[in-house]
């Protein structure tokens, strides 16, 4: 377990301790009246929670201290073919043209930290094939 989850388990147990502990010596009429108080604000914040889950945000890719063995690829709306060979190499045909209008606006690739033993490759979109290819042995 991460100390950030271990952290927000206890955090969670001790705020649900502490509130059974306040009604309980509240009695049984006032905690009645508080929970009925306290669903209200629950219910709101759940419906909020659900409309945020409807607003549209920007398409990111992140791979944020992700660590692989080999290559890290990251791929989006590129106009036309995409090969990445193992060697590296990055062919696009037929020669890429940008996005159209808001395709690209407000989105973000990111390998902050991350570790590849491979070509780390992120390529903005694709509207044609991606090939990646293993090495070609030289001659």
């Amino acid at each position: 377990m991460t100390k950030r989850l271990l952290c927000t388990v206890i955090g969670g147990i001790t705020a649900l301790g502490g509130l059974a502990a306040f009604l309980v010596l509240q009695g049984l009429d006032e905690a009645d009246k508080w929970s009925s108080v306290l669903s209200l604000f629950f219910t709101v914040a759940g419906f909020a929670l659900a409309l945020a889950g409807f607003v549209p945000r920007g398409s990111t890719q992140s791979a944020d201290h992700a660590v692989t063995g080999g290559a890290l690829h990251q791929i989006r709306n590129v106009t036309g073919d995409v090969v990445i060979t193992g060697g590296g190499a990055t062919g696009s045909t037929p020669p890429a043209t940008p996005p159209a209008e808001g395709q690209g606006s407000g989105s973000t690739q990111s390998a902050h930290g991350a570790r590849a033993a491979g070509d780390v490759h992120q390529i903005d979109g694709v509207d044609g094939s991606v090939r990646i290819e293993p090495p070609r042995p030289t001659p």
